[in-house]
């Protein structure tokens, strides 16, 4: 993975340093970074996971996630597969949903290891989508079950 400025991603460079680059007002064509709002959060930009390759990768490797960014992981069809916190090195947030309702969230903690001593986190329920984003920010706002989620530019 190519590395930008101090060791951070250049995915994750961009996503941190977006709003500061748009200026205001500009038109939706220049704006068009997938979001998405859970519950009472504030937006999140991020970067898409739908493929098999990318939803193995998700945020290892990273050594932050800049608030207000993270990623979504998009299924073809709903599942119950568990999260994996093997290579990830900081706290994240997770949020499963499903018709644009949460169906669960947790605090997923980091695990440097590569190995079987990592926990997986599940939601017990079916979800065809998955957010990722910086640890603390759903506890933070409260989101739980059944709170609504809205994703744009999501095409």
């Amino acid at each position: 993975m190519r590395r930008g400025v101090a060791g951070v991603s250049a995915p994750a460079l961009l996503l941190a340093l977006l709003p500061a680059l748009l200026p205001a007002g500009c038109s939706s064509d220049e704006t068009r970074v997938p979001r998405v709002v859970v519950g009472q959060a504030a937006p999140i930009a991020l970067e898409v996971a739908d493929d098999a390759a990318e939803r193995r990768m998700g945020l290892m490797g990273r050594p932050d996630v800049p608030p207000g960014t993270g990623m979504v992981f998009i299924y073809d069809e709903p599942v119950t597969t568990p999260f994996w916190m093997g290579n990830v090195e900081v706290p994240l947030s997770i949020a499963w949903v499903l018709d644009d309702r949460v169906v669960d969230v947790a605090e997923m903690q980091p695990c440097p290891a590569a190995d079987s001593s990592c926990p997986r986190y599940a939601p017990g329920a079916a979800y065809d989508r998955a957010v990722e984003t910086t640890g603390g920010t759903f506890a933070d706002a409260a989101v739980q079950p059944g709170d609504p989620v809205t994703f744009t530019n999501l095409d």
